[in-house]
């Protein structure tokens, strides 16, 4: 299976599997069979129906809520949220809950459809998202969390009593708190002052300066061969597209000279002059639009070597030498071996090359069209899922989600 079928049935199987998905989010938007349609666990829900009437059609949204829970279904709900604030905040059931490190306060129980919002006592020790800062205390601080549950419309509160404790005494957290402090007294007695020595110590912590980050000689230097690296490779690559470039513009130019020289040695000219007239059109041709190909230069320097004397068999396989390509070999190989046999079969010889150079020239075009086809499958896909992005969101707002 060729490179452009399998691009083009990509993007086919890509088209039918987002319609398909959209048919079957569409068909699921709420309306089920009877009409009937389903509250949501919790909170409110976006619901849009279709009203008709003799031909007039409009679409009409709605909120859908949840339905109202009884009062036992309410209180079951609120157990069951304490239940799980409990399960976050102490794991371990412990009667008095000690803190060393952050909470993972939950913000929403998904089961009861239950929004929880927190307020602490001490904002600075433990915030309402549950960060805990034990820096520069001495004991047990006591902090109260309140968490405001919330559901339906009903809204209760529950508090927690939690203790903070300070940082083990000799901890390194506890004696670079204290130098801290100490070098913020420092400062502040030094305020009118130009400036302060920092002391060499501070209890047992070594107080100092921060080294300048310079690169050591062995960074540098292999930064510098990782660079070189880069710039070799880079100038590689460059040099391998340009050649790259060069060839695919022999490639395509060879059926178009090989055509006009058997035109002009079937018309009667020797193969001297047909290059020689190939030679003078080029020249035109580069002349009226100031840019000299690559073909051109070549044909132009072997009619200039002919005009100089050089052999026709030395100048037709340098010919080919310089260009390099299997195709303009071939056809040097061609022409010397006519010189050496006589001119007798060279039109049909080249007839032969024409031929083949078609082939080749069609062949070329083929691979630069699927290369083509690849670089757009990218774009392609992207277009396609920003296309199943605007069929979808319609679909998800539609369902509230």
């Amino acid at each position: 299976m060729e490179r452009k079928e399998k691009i083009q049935i990509v993007v086919i199987g890509g088209i039918v599997l987002g319609t398909a998905l959209f048919l079957q989010l569409r068909g699921s938007t709420g309306e089920q069979e009877g009409g009937w349609l389903t509250r949501p666990e919790g909170g409110t829900k976006r619901q849009t129906v279709s009203l008709s009437k003799d031909g007039a059609e409009e679409l009409f949204t709605f909120e859908l809520r949840a339905r109202e829970r009884t009062a036992e279904e309410t209180d079951a709900a609120y157990i069951e949220t304490l239940q799980r604030i409990n399960e976050a905040i102490n794991p371990e059931g412990r009667a008095k809950l000690l803190l060393t490190e952050s909470l993972a306060l939950p913000q929403y129980v998904e089961e009861t459809g239950a929004v929880i919002r927190w307020e602490s006592s001490d904002e600075e020790r433990v915030s309402r998202t549950g960060k805990v800062r034990r820096e520069g205390l001495l004991e047990e601080h006591r902090v109260s969390l309140c968490a405001r549950v919330t559901i339906g419309e009903e809204c209760r509160e529950y508090w927690f009593s939690l203790g903070v404790l300070p940082y083990e005494s000799g901890s390194n957290k506890a004696e670079f708190y204290r130098a801290g402090e100490e070098l913020k007294r420092l400062e502040q007695e030094t305020v009118a002052e130009e400036g302060f020595y920092l002391p060499e110590t501070v209890g047992a912590v070594a107080v100092s300066l921060p080294k300048d980050s310079a690169i050591s000689p062995g960074v540098f230097a292999a930064v510098v061969l990782c660079s070189i690296v880069l710039i070799v490779a880079a100038k590689q690559k460059e040099r391998q597209k340009e050649r790259q470039k060069r060839e695919e513009e022999f490639l395509m130019a060879y059926p178009q000279l090989v055509t006009k020289l058997t035109l002009y040695v079937g018309a009667g000219l020797s193969l001297r002059g047909a290059w020689e007239r190939l030679a003078a059109e080029y020249r035109k041709r580069a002349e009226a639009s100031g840019k000299e190909k690559a073909v051109h230069a070549e044909v132009l320097l072997l009619a200039g070597e002919l005009k100089n004397g050089t052999s026709e068999a030395a100048a037709y396989e340098a010919f080919g030498r310089r260009v390099g390509l299997k195709p303009y070999l071939r056809c040097a190989s061609l022409l010397v071996s006519q010189l050496q046999k006589g001119s007798g079969g060279l039109r049909e010889g080249l007839e032969n090359e024409v031929r083949l150079a078609w082939e080749l020239r069609r062949r070329q075009a083929e691979k630069q069209g699927e290369e083509a086809q690849t670089k757009l499958l990218f774009p392609m896909m992207g277009m396609l899922l920003l296309v199943l992005a605007l069929v979808m969101l319609p679909a998800f707002y539609s369902m509230g989600i």
